[in-house]
């Protein structure tokens, strides 16, 4: 059955350039009955409301536009809460629609009736609740421009049962009118006193260094933050969600080198820390600097001069403390950075180079002995590093092996998604469906842990629907490694640790299964794997991984469950 308030919705957000819906029908006709009869629309129907707002950052990370998402009230929004959480936490864009009880019916113990704003609001960067319908092309114009704004996030519609019920708006307001930009990217340059002051800290800087954040991703100011590095002989780190705005052209993959050294925080790279540790000036595009990104930054950054670059205000209020912040895009501000900076500065800096790409050289020709878990990875990045691929992580304990760019690469023109400060467990295969959405050409590879798989059935059951290929690495430890890692010493291994445990449910829904047992055999299965994807199959390989073969963060006793 139709409905025209729906359908003109649909008809708006079509206008403003947002062609994506994710989202559950109801019992009465909804965005998706309207966004599914218009040939310009492409809606997608997981099988957990959980899986919405991993969807949306796949999605949006990767087309770099928002998806629409929509939940009815009740227990609909209620399980959706830990994605949007996560969703929120990346601060990516996108539009959020839920329906809601009748205005006449609210505090009367209404039927499945929750307080919305409530629950979304605190990760909400805009909320209307619809009063009339005359209101909904004003709506919907103002959520995609808040959403994609100086400030990105999830913008929420609240559309009462009745407004919706009352049809669309009337007919003289239903006029064609052009279009707008889907995400327009805030072309907002810093001010010139601003630009003046932190140019003068670059050039009194001996020893710099640039980070970006997914802020720098979403921008594309890879180009101008690599040009930038270059003038100034500077090494490049990146937050996770920063990851792929330059390439990682490093020595071990790669002929050429490059600037990019790996992570901050938690990730970072233990033969860089010293180069961190020297920095006299740190330049951070499009970053909030949350708490992963600025672990053992104290110790090691200290009372290094920061320079922040973000379109938020907001941003200068957490994170560590600036020295100067640019309220600009970022790629704009990189090139005034560049242009304010042409003097020859690059020779008093030589040393400095010289210095960093030493340590970076000194992580490529170490000869370590590797478990299943960092192979499986560099056989991986050797799998796809030439190619134009995408890999969706989780955050588990031997997921963060794949944080370190010295395991795996991602190649001149690859990309990374991962969840946010929220880390909820089962974010990469519906992030990865996201992903596929909006790019369908794009080769994606999940990497999770046994446990993330189990919490992702939906999720797979969504692909095979949507006849999305992707190659899926789970790490097989029996399951809750963590848990088990941070008590084997205090306590006895509790039953749900209990590594007897097998994956033959999970393994059915795939079209193909391998455990490779050596790392002699990975080449094979990553490549056997890779053709099934992209034959638009579902393929699963299942690495072994012992309890001893920890990464990093976890070794230094930094990273604790929450």
């Amino acid at each position: 059955m139709a409905n025209g308030f729906w359908d003109c919705m649909a008809a708006e957000f079509g206008r403003l350039g947002v062609s994506t819906v994710v989202g559950f029908p109801s019992d009465l006709p909804c965005l998706v009955d309207a966004a599914s009869r218009r040939k310009d629309f492409r809606t997608l129907v997981p099988r957990d409301q959980r899986m919405l707002g991993c969807v949306a950052a796949g999605y949006t990370r990767t087309g770099r536009r928002p998806a629409a998402i929509e939940v009815s009230t009740g227990p609909s929004v209620l399980n959706a809460l830990t994605g949007l959480a996560e969703l929120a936490s990346l601060r990516l864009p996108a539009v959020l629609v839920t329906t809601a009880t009748a205005r006449d019916q609210r505090g009367r113990a209404a039927f499945q009736e929750v307080s919305q704003r409530e629950l979304l609001g605190q990760f909400a960067v805009w909320y209307h609740v619809l009063a009339t319908g005359e209101q909904l092309r004003w709506a919907v114009e103002s959520a995609v421009w808040q959403s994609t704004g100086p400030r990105p996030g999830i913008a929420v519609i609240e559309v009462p049962a009745d407004v919706a019920a009352g049809g669309a708006p009337r007919p003289a307001d239903s006029a064609p009118r052009p279009g707008a930009p889907a995400a327009p990217r805030p072309l907002q340059a810093p001010a010139e006193e601003q630009l003046r002051h932190a140019a003068a800290l670059v050039e009194r800087a001996r020893r710099p260094l640039v980070v970006v954040g997914g802020g720098a991703h979403a921008a594309g100011a890879g180009p101008a933050v690599e040009r930038l590095a270059a003038e100034l002989d500077a090494p490049v780190f990146s937050t996770a969600s920063g990851r792929g705005t330059v390439p990682e052209t490093g020595d071990r993959f790669h002929d050429a080198g490059g600037d990019y050294c790996g992570l901050i925080g938690l990730y970072r790279e233990e033969g860089m820390e010293d180069t961190l540790r020297r920095a006299d000036l740190v330049l951070a595009f499009g970053t909030r600097l949350e708490e992963t990104a600025r672990d053992g930054w104290d110790e090691l950054v200290g009372d290094t001069a920061v320079v922040r670059i973000d379109t938020d205000h907001e941003a200068r209020l957490h994170g560590t403390p600036a020295a100067c912040f640019l309220a600009g895009d970022a790629a704009l501000t990189a090139e005034a950075l560049l242009a304010a900076s042409e003097r020859d500065t690059t020779a008093r800096r030589t040393a400095w180079g010289e210095e960093w790409r030493a340590a970076r050289n000194r992580l490529a020709e170490r000869d370590e002995p590797l478990g299943m878990v960092p192979a499986t990875l560099r056989a991986l990045s050797r799998e796809y590093g030439g190619s134009r691929w995408c890999v969706v992580q989780e955050n588990g304990l031997h997921d963060l092996w794949g944080y370190h760019y010295t395991h795996l690469q991602l190649g001149p023109e690859g990309t990374a998604v991962t969840p946010g400060e929220q880390t909820m467990m089962g974010f990469a295969l519906p992030a990865a469906v996201g992903v596929h959405l909006a790019d369908p050409t794009m080769e994606t590879v999940v990497t999770c842990g046994d446990g993330a798989l189990e919490m992702s059935l939906a999720a797979l059951a969504t692909a095979r629907r949507a006849g999305v290929g992707l190659t899926v690495i789970t790490w097989d430890n029996g399951g809750w490694g963590w848990p088990r890692a941070e008590r084997e010493d205090t306590a006895p291994l509790m039953s749900f640790t209990d590594r007897s445990r097998t994956l033959p449910a999970l393994e059915s829904m795939f079209d193909d299964v391998q455990r490779p047992g050596t790392p002699g055999d990975l080449e094979h299965a990553l490549a056997r794997a890779r053709g099934h994807a992209g034959a638009g199959r579902l393929a699963l390989v299942v690495v072994h991984a012992d309890d001893g073969d920890l990464p990093p963060a976890a070794r230094r006793g930094l990273v604790r469950p929450s």
